[in-house]
Order: structure tokens, then C-alpha cells, then sequence
């Protein structure tokens, strides 16, 4: 059997980050806060 030669590696050059990107606590928010108002206005009385 012949030796197998595997390419060398080479590491991704890392990106600065995008200064659009939203936050995950604004997801997050995004996501609770209906909830939120949701179970205040259906709660029973």
C-alpha cells in the first residue's frame, strides 16, 4: 500500500464581526416579551 498524503492545514483567517448583527438578548427579548404580555392578559382574574 502507498502512503497517503494528506494536504497541509491551514487555519481559516477569523472575521472581524459584523457591526449589523443583531444581540442574542434581543432575540431573546423579542421572544419574551409577547410572552409575557400574553400571560398577563390571560391569567385568570
Amino acid at each position: 500500500m502507498a502512503p497517503v498524503h494528506y494536504p497541509r492545514y491551514q487555519a481559516t483567517p477569523k472575521r472581524p464581526p459584523k457591526g449589523g448583527a443583531t444581540a442574542p438578548l434581543t432575540f431573546v427579548l423579542l421572544i419574551a416579551a409577547p410572552a409575557i404580555v400574553a400571560v398577563a392578559a390571560l391569567r385568570p382574574r
